[in-house]
């Protein structure tokens, strides 16, 4: 199982923030991080579209421009990040996976994405975020497709958009079928969020292939 740094492990350090990552990376295979487009046109890694910034009137990311958001103090002293410092943040061995929170920042994703060392997974919820993204197969990307707490037909919906893997919450890996369907289907499953070592080792046996946790002591148990 690779282990995946949700946010940067969010319940140890600060969530999407680079301390978070440089805290992360010793011990996580993957990065994962949410991204947004923030009103001067970069990319910003933020998971929520509202923000308690403390200034009037502003409420959202895209009403900041990439500079005010930096300048910010949201996160423990260290403000709102673009996409490309974060990155760098991230030696190339490290994947990433980013979380598309708007469809219409793909294709700016997909574009950093193939410019960087870095394996990386474009995932979403949202199957229009995917659609009509083709990585192919001399690019360092893969698209994964997110699923919630009801399996329904997603995952033929992952293999209609050609993703290559398939991102279940936890609790669907452990009560229904989906990790051993999803590998019939040619799918690596990434479960998420696991917060427990407990669930670690149940998910384990499930048999997924990587754990999006919240904090690096999850795999524990097999130390």
């Amino acid at each position: 199982m690779r282990l995946i740094a949700h946010r940067g492990f969010d319940e140890q350090y600060s969530a999407n923030t680079v301390a978070a990552i440089e805290r992360a990376v010793p011990h996580a295979d993957m990065v994962e991080l949410d991204i947004r487009r923030c009103a001067s046109g970069e990319l910003v890694v933020a998971h929520d579209t509202l923000i308690d910034v403390g200034i009037d009137g502003v409420e959202q990311v895209d009403e900041l421009t990439a500079s005010e958001l930096a300048a910010l103090d949201a996160h423990d002293g260290e403000g709102v990040r673009t996409l490309d410092v974060v990155l760098d943040a991230i030696p190339a061995e490290v994947g990433v996976n980013l979380e598309v929170k708007e469809p219409d920042v793909t294709e700016q994703a997909f574009e950093m994405a193939t410019s960087v060392p870095h394996e990386v997974i474009i995932s979403s919820f949202d199957p229009d975020a995917l659609r009509g993204v083709h990585p192919g197969d001399d690019t360092n990307v893969e698209l994964g497709y997110v699923i919630g707490a009801t399996p329904g037909d997603d995952l033929s919906v992952a293999m209609d958009l050609g993703c290559a893997f398939v991102h279940p919450n936890a609790w669907l890996c452990l009560l229904t079928g989906v990790v051993a369907d999803a590998h019939d289907a040619g799918l690596a499953v990434n479960a998420w969020t696991v917060d427990s070592r407990p669930g670690a080792w149940a998910l384990s046996w499930r048999g997924v292939d990587g754990l999006i946790a919240s904090s690096p002591h999850v795999t524990g148990w097999l130390d």
